[in-house]
């Protein structure tokens, strides 16, 4: 009988065990993710603050604007981003790359050459665009793109020096210092528009300047913080250094961001040509849709991108093609549950963001969401190419969506309007997504044989 107790006894103690042995193992499986999980929700705060202030500011801007002052602003927005991928490829992207690596000592140093950089190049973009507003004054266009493109002129220099110190953030792992700066442009820039429009002084040249100020001063508030040496006597050999390298990998990012704007950006001139000004707000506000999604997926790749190549470095092949397969997951999940959300309160969306304004764009949604879906799934073998360091192989990615994207976007839009160019956008980022995939496959299964 005592026996029998025992034993009991015995059995109970070894289950106790267990448990506490399963729940110790949960907990320390728990701490080592808790670091993770609290700097990725502010990279996510990061890039939400800042999709988000920009969705809104494309809102009100919609609501409060003309069309066709909401058409000028668009495209001089767009513009804007053509040139700006000189600075994100040049700059931004190898910062990413070389400065966790091979400037890890010396990150202040290392920032205060990408700054000198970043003057010089924000000095050619205000040269290009200031001569452009000025030729359109002096041509008298009617269509007050010379005022936007004047407003964007003064902004860009600081919109891009927010950019570059955001991105220092994540070089030092600090995204919370980059969700500082974001909170405090958010705040001015959205404040600033309210005071804009009660004092009767909102137009596109107006919010412009707004964004220019609120990013100068989200720019020094993120610089106070990382501290960056400002030295114009570096030594030649480490400018000659930095400016090697980041030419080395940027050509690549620079040539495929290029053929990605033409891949994103082409409708918006496809569609003014064709239809006009009025056309072309109208896209920009259904377009509007599509980024608080690719914003948090874009947060979430940059995010992601360090910890994929550091599983390729020390794991292997297996365990990166894992990883893609987990993000896959978690990306198409994601994408899908915000467009259904969205398709199913599209009515009620589109009247409460917009007014009585483009309400006709309802049933212009599921296309929006078709289209976008692929792009979405896209960023994940992205990372997995950069990872493996393959930029080649994103330009080859873009090579494909923006062929597709001007052979069939320019007869679709001129035939169709709006709903032409949203089906060149689903040919284009379906062609990017199968492209992206077969050369990730191939990479991988090329490394897994040992070959270059």
């Amino acid at each position: 009988m005592r026996s029998s107790f025992a034993d009991s006894a015995s059995v109970e103690s070894l289950k106790d065990m267990t448990w506490s042995r399963r729940r110790n193992l949960v907990l320390l499986k728990f701490s080592r993710w808790t670091p993770w999980v609290r700097k990725g929700s502010f990279a996510i705060l990061d890039q939400g603050l800042i999709s988000g202030s920009n969705f809104l500011i494309g809102i009100l801007l919609a609501r409060w604007l003309l069309p066709e002052q909401y058409g000028a602003y668009s495209l001089a927005f767009e513009i804007f981003l053509l040139l700006s991928f000189f600075h994100q490829a040049l700059l931004v992207e190898p910062q990413r790359v070389f400065g966790p690596s091979d400037y890890r000592d010396g990150l202040r140093e290392y920032l205060g050459v990408l700054l000198w950089l970043h003057a010089g190049l924000t000095v050619l973009v205000f040269v290009f665009m200031g001569i452009s507003s000025f030729l359109l004054h002096e041509l008298a266009r009617p269509d007050r793109l010379s005022g936007a493109l004047a407003g964007i002129t003064f902004a860009a220099p600081f919109i891009l020096l927010l950019w570059l110190a955001r991105s220092a953030c994540y070089v030092k792992i600090l995204p919370q210092g980059a969700a500082a700066g974001a909170t405090v442009y958010c705040a001015i820039v959205l404040g600033g528009l309210l005071l804009l429009r009660r004092l009767g002084l909102i137009s596109p040249f107006f919010a412009f300047l707004l964004m220019g100020f609120g990013a100068l001063v989200s720019s020094t508030v993120i610089l106070i913080r990382l501290k960056p040496i400002l030295k114009l006597r570096t030594s030649r050999k480490g400018w000659g250094k930095v400016g090697d390298q980041h030419w080395e990998y940027g050509r690549w990012i620079l040539v495929s961001f290029g053929l990605s704007s033409i891949s994103g950006s082409i409708y918006y001139p496809l569609v003014s040509s064709f239809s006009g000004l009025v056309a072309v707000g109208e896209l920009k506000a259904l377009l509007n849709f599509s980024l608080p999604v690719a914003q948090v997926l874009s947060a979430l790749s940059v995010f992601f991108l360090p910890y994929a190549s550091r599983v390729y470095q020390e794991n292997g092949i297996a365990d990166l093609r894992g990883l893609s397969w987990k993000l896959t997951g978690f990306f198409g999940a994601a994408a899908i549950a915000y467009w259904t959300f969205l398709i199913l309160l599209s009515k009620p969306v589109l009247r409460s963001l917009y007014g009585d304004h483009y309400t006709e764009l309802t049933p212009l949604i599921p296309w929006l969401a078709v289209g976008s879906l692929p792009w979405n799934l896209a960023a994940v073998p992205a990372i997995a190419l950069r990872a493996v360091r393959s930029p080649i192989s994103i330009f080859r990615v873009y090579c494909a969506s923006t062929l597709v994207a001007v052979l069939a976007g320019v007869p679709a839009t001129w035939a169709f309007g709006i709903r032409g160019a949203l089906l060149a956008m689903i040919l284009s980022n379906i062609a990017a997504l199968v492209v992206g995939l077969i050369l990730l496959s191939r990479k991988l299964r090329n490394d897994s044989i040992g070959k270059p």
